[in-house]
């Protein structure tokens, strides 16, 4: 079976068109990418765990990835990190060509995770031990840091990455107040939705989850992929396109 050429679109900027063939393969769970016949040429997208406790939300990383065949690689190692209840989010990874970090814990400013080795590398937002969870960051920008408590009540999450601007995601007290989406849920990919922008969702109000990234407000969940969390950091996300 013949395959076209990878030219120019192997080098497509995000948002503006598929990369390579336009196939996707996500990784929820760690495992392994085999290179298909004929494919040279991969771009990976990596966020790290949320930390627990008021955690940091997870970095991210993205980066093109040239010449596989000719470097000899038939099979990549690809490590995701799970969702934790207590301390740190862990780190995603592709191989040893590209990673992200999770999110911190255990202190009262909780930094977020950050991509190592990526053409995009972005830092998830802070953490507050006795406040809410940082957003993760994504290709747009870093994460937003959570709040810390008002005198008057509860903070809200850290937004995550966000924004045409590439600015940072907005701070916990504007964190929206979601009371529908389960953390654990995935962004759907498909035509309503482009994988540009998972991690970009708000944060939670108090006592609420955070979506598609967000940190969590007091007593709830960073939001899916590695938004940190209260009570729950959640897990990291590792996509391949080629």
């Amino acid at each position: 079976m013949s395959y076209p050429t990878q030219g120019i679109v192997a080098n497509a900027l995000p948002g503006t068109g598929v990369f390579g063939f336009g196939q996707v393969q996500v990784f929820p769970v760690s495992g392994t990418f085999t290179v298909p016949a004929g494919v040279n040429n991969v771009r990976v997208r990596l966020w790290g765990g949320g930390g627990a406790n008021g955690g940091g939300g997870g970095g991210f990383a993205m980066r093109t990835i040239f010449n596989l065949a000719g470097l000899g690689f038939t099979t990549i190692a690809v490590t995701v990190p799970q969702a934790v209840t207590s301390g740190v989010g862990g780190t995603a990874s592709f191989g040893s060509f590209v990673s992200a970090t999770g999110g911190s814990s255990g202190s009262a400013d909780n930094p977020g995770g950050t991509g190592v080795g990526g053409d995009i590398n972005t830092t998830g937002g802070f953490g507050r031990s006795s406040g809410a969870g940082g957003g993760v960051a994504s290709m747009w920008g870093n994460g937003g840091d959570g709040g810390n408590p008002p005198s008057s009540g509860a903070s809200g999450g850290g937004s995550s990455g966000t924004g045409s601007r590439g600015a940072a995601g907005l701070t916990g007290n504007g964190g929206s107040y979601n009371t529908t989406t389960s953390p654990l849920e995935m962004p759907k990919i498909g035509p309503s939705f482009s994988i540009d922008l998972i991690g970009t969702g708000g944060g939670g109000g108090p006592e609420q989850s955070g979506i598609n990234g967000g940190g969590s407000g007091l007593g709830a969940s960073g939001g899916f992929p590695g938004g940190g969390g209260v009570t729950r950091g959640a897990a990291g996300l590792v996509i391949v396109e080629y």
